[in-house]
């Protein structure tokens, strides 16, 4: 048997699921219909299949039935999201915007962020042959000019399925379509896994997608085929006949169990081996299945995962109820499970196509996500429509039995385990074997408030997430919302539009959520107010506070223990001794500091709190401080070490308590300041030739600097105060922040963040063990991106209301008499009408970047391609690609027209002269 220790070697976790399938939206809805036992298949009526286009003739056919396993609105996508323009969402096949949409939310829910991943991560998948090309593209657009043949083939031909999620997803693993019909979803897996033990990527995506169309639409019955002729799938039934087809997406994330584990992420289950082979030509034809195939496949899977297979509990078999394929299906796993064991009738055998039909290259991780479901809600849903067993099939002496009714598993002596099948036709059969998540465990979380963070790029976007997560928190009220927190953080990407809830508890974020957002979007990084930090004493009323942080931050507990010992090194005091006795009397008696141990640990506290924003990427665009606090805003700006800011600390704390102006003075000078990395707000630090009344007098002085109060008036400035409140010096309202405490400190970085700076939220969490967790993901704001397969070409249509005229004003029939324009005006005006068609997009911006636009490089020289066929004009084409608006673009084709309209003239003149000449000699 594996070893405990190789499997957290060799175990590949499943950390995030994403998936559209026939009656559920997403995965959590696919669950609910798994294990209610519901059926995702839709049965017709005439009149809605009429409403869909399908002639009535064919309704008729007895052989026609009026069932598919379909999915909602599939031309539905949020183009905008994913930065492409309307033209090329409506040419792009659905089955590769849905599985890039999948590609995303996937992400999201394991919690990990693409864009700046460190490492490489990689996608595996396959989809169906694109329908949408056939009966849309090509049908009704392709013959009417709306697209090059380029871009068609790149936005409907399987070999660009994966690819474009790593363009779009900026993913920088490999990228490897699988095609092997049926199975192709389960050997991605498989491939995937094989990536990931050989170091290839670091995360990999797998999975598949298919989507035919006409979406709402049936089928033709052949009998003997694989298809049903009564659109349901009973397999290994007496009455099995076939399958019914059906579409979906379904997409996992896979990372070595080790180091998810090591990562804190939330672990589904566990692929403990995987094997895929061939039939070969041991068959009765190609398309025919071999029980000595599928054997083998499902024995070197066992093998490989090195389990008994009496530890098997469930097998979510390929189960599509042929009348052949079924029962070779049992014949080859009982073939493969007799090599270990003769025990029968102990292991749950069902099939997902009985609730939502075969989803052909989708299918294999239907099925897998499936039993991935069933170990992590340790449930086994039933398989439909089965009463009475195939008599092909002899269940009575194989290890399986059908389960037809939802099945809590067990506890046993062992951990639960599945297999999972799928058999291409071809005979690519694939086979994995899961296991349940070991059980890990996090950091007791002591901080008593939480910054939960959500973000959008529309402000309907934001208010939806706000909805999404106050129904999340309903639902779950279990979960920890320390991890909630957490991953809301480390786990999703900022984007324009954020709101930053700070709260105890779960309760406390639900209240908060149902306000109506009220952040506008962020400001551009040219308009955020600049930063001041402000290091301020801990006085006596802020040790608590500060002792708060000590307890609860570890990062902070960390930097302030490190500074503590610089401090007693300078001082010979002891400090730390202080601050953990504190801690252990939870704060109730404050410790007996003298003025000396006070200052140095009002020193150290500034500094690494100060630290602590450094390490999560947030930098002062100057830094000042008062009393003690300015030597610890020196330090930080590097103009002195930390050992020499508790020098001059306590220099300054015996001259207030001594009167010796001399040697502070001595100690000032025997400092090299050096020039600050940071602009501060400190004066010059040399002091030496201050008179003991000067000192005196700026001791005592409660007010901040003249400069720094203030530039604190100037609304273009925002204080961060690290210390106390910087009300407790100021008598104004500024724009300010204040860190002296848990709630304080939590509510700055939230407010940090929501006002537009990105924060490195790992960072804070360096010392501890946290655990990420599936919650909702982005709530994209889908539109409508079709091309018509019912009516002609109409030169207007877009998914977009078209609010310009697709000709310029000099073309326009029964105008008024234009003014003479010059030719840069005229150019732009063409090619202002030129994108506008290929992008579908209205009133362009000529001087907007090309990339904003959802333009690439290829629909310029769609442009230029037609600018050509205007004039005969000589255009460069590397200076073309480098043009980044619609202004650059016609700066270079309006030199190349004045160009041609020089020679022009000039070949004119000298056919003139030559007329010329030959008249004067006649």
């Amino acid at each position: 048997m594996l070893r405990d220790e190789t499997l957290w070697e060799q175990g590949i976790a499943v950390i995030g699921m994403s998936g559209r399938f026939p009656g559920a939206k997403d995965v959590e809805a696919y669950w609910k219909l798994l294990s209610q036992g519901d059926q995702g298949v839709r049965f017709y009526t005439d009149e809605e299949l009429l409403q869909a286009g399908v002639r009535e003739e064919v309704l008729h056919d007895p052989q026609y039935i009026k069932a598919k396993g379909v999915l909602d609105d599939p031309v539905m996508f949020d183009a905008a999201f994913f930065g492409m323009n309307p033209r090329e969402a409506e040419w792009t096949d659905p089955q590769q915007r849905l599985f890039l949409e999948c590609a995303y939310e996937a992400l999201e829910n394991a919690g990990w962020i693409a864009d700046g991943y460190p490492g490489r991560i990689g996608v595996y998948g396959g989809c169906s042959l694109s329908t949408y090309l056939l009966n849309h593209v090509i049908a009704y657009g392709l013959d009417q000019g709306l697209g090059d043949l380029t871009s068609i083939i790149s936005s409907n031909d399987k070999d660009f399925l994966t690819s474009r999620v790593s363009y779009k997803l900026d993913l920088k693993g490999p990228a490897v379509t699988v095609q092997t019909a049926c199975s192709t979803s389960l050997v991605a897996v498989h491939m995937a896994c094989q990536s990931l033990m050989s170091g290839e990527c670091d995360i990999a995506l797998a999975g598949g997608s298919t989507v035919t169309f006409p979406n709402h639409s049936g089928y033709k019955y052949q009998d003997g085929l694989i298809l049903s002729p009564d659109g349901f799938c009973r397999a290994f039934d007496s009455e099995a006949e076939g399958s019914v087809p059906g579409n979906g997406v379904g997409i996992v994330v896979l990372k070595r169990l080790e180091k998810a584990a090591a990562d804190g992420d939330f672990i589904y289950a566990v692929i403990r081996g995987t094997a895929i082979n061939n039939d070969g030509a041991l068959k009765a034809g190609f398309t025919a299945p071999s029980p000595e195939g599928q054997a083998d496949v499902v024995a070197e899977a066992l093998a490989i995962a090195d389990v008994h297979p009496e530890t098997i509990s469930y097998v979510e078999a390929h189960g599509t109820a042929t009348i052949v394929g079924d029962p070779i299906e049992i014949e080859g796993l009982t073939m493969a499970y007799r090599q270990w064991t003769d025990v029968i009738g102990y292991c749950a055998i069902g099939s997902v196509k009985t609730n939502i039909g075969h989803l052909d290259c989708a299918a294999g991780v239907a099925g897998f996500i499936k039993t991935v479901l069933a170990l992590h809600h340790r449930q086994i849903p039933p398989s439909l429509h089965f009463k009475t067993p195939n008599p092909q099939i002899d269940f009575s002496e194989s290890p399986f039995y059908v389960n037809t009714a939802l099945m809590d598993w067990e506890d046993a002596e062992y951990p639960r385990r599945a297999g999972v099948s799928s058999f291409g036709i071809g005979s690519t059969n694939a086979h994995v074997v899961l296991e349940e998540a070991p059980l890990t465990e996090s950091d007791a979380c002591l901080r008593p408030w939480h910054s939960l963070l959500l973000s959008a790029k529309s402000e309907m976007a934001l208010a939806a997430a706000c909805e999404r997560m106050a129904g999340y928190l309903t639902s779950n009220p279990f979960t920890p919302f320390e991890e909630i927190a957490y991953t809301m953080q480390v786990g999703r990407k900022a984007y324009p539009f954020r709101k930053a809830i700070v709260c105890r508890n779960a309760a406390d974020a639900q209240l908060m959520l149902a306000l109506k957002p009220d952040s506008a979007k962020v400001r551009s990084t040219d308009e955020h107010p600049m930063t001041a930090w402000i290091l301020l004493p801990w006085l006596e009323e802020g040790i608590s506070g500060l002792l708060e942080l000590y307890r609860t931050e570890p990062l902070f507990c960390r930097e302030l223990n490190e500074a503590i010992a610089k401090a007693e090194s300078v001082s010979g005091l002891e400090l730390k001794a202080c601050l953990n006795d504190t801690h252990a009397n939870q704060q109730h008696n404050p410790p007996q500091l003298n003025s000396r141990m006070k200052i140095l640990i009002s020193v150290a506290a500034s500094y690494s709190l100060a630290s602590v924003l450094n390490h999560m990427g947030h930098k002062p665009d100057r830094i000042g401080g008062k009393d003690e606090g300015e030597y610890a805003a020196a330090c930080i700006a590097g103009c002195c070490s930390l050992e020499e800011a508790f020098k001059l600390a306590l220099a300054r704390q015996d001259f207030i308590e001594n009167g010796d102006t001399e040697k502070f003075a001595n100690i000032v000078n025997g400092i090299r300041f050096a020039a600050p990395r940071i602009p501060t707000f400190i004066p010059e630090m040399n002091m030496a030739s201050y008179s003991e009344s000067d000192l005196t007098a700026k001791i005592r002085e409660r007010s901040l600097s003249s400069d720094l109060l203030e530039a604190l008036k100037d609304g273009r400035w925002r204080a961060i105060a690290i210390g106390s409140p910087l009300h407790t010096y100021t008598n104004g309202r500024e724009n300010s922040l204040s860190c002296y405490d848990c709630h304080s400190w939590t509510d700055t970085l939230a407010a940090i963040w929501e006002a537009g700076s990105e924060m490195n939220w790992q960072a804070r969490y360096a010392l501890e063990k946290r655990r990420r967790m599936p919650l909702p993901t982005y709530p994209f704001e889908r539109r409508r991106y079709e091309i018509p397969n019912s009516r002609g070409f109409d030169a207007s249509y877009s998914s977009f209301p078209n609010t310009k005229s697709n000709e310029s004003p000099a073309e326009t029939e029964n105008s008024a008499p234009l003014e003479y324009e010059s030719p840069r005006q005229y150019v732009e005006q063409k090619l202002i009408v030129f994108f506008e068609e290929v992008l579908g997009v209205p009133q362009l911006d000529i001087h907007a970047p090309f990339y904003e636009l959802g333009a690439d490089s290829l629909n310029k020289m769609q442009v230029i391609s037609r600018i050509r066929e205007m004039y005969p004009i000589s255009l460069n084409v590397q200076e073309l690609y480098a043009a980044e608006t619609i202004s650059e673009l016609a700066d270079i084709i309006e030199l190349a027209y004045i160009e041609l309209l020089e020679k022009e003239e000039e070949e004119g003149e000298e056919k003139d002269h030559d007329q010329a000449a030959i008249v004067s000699r006649t």
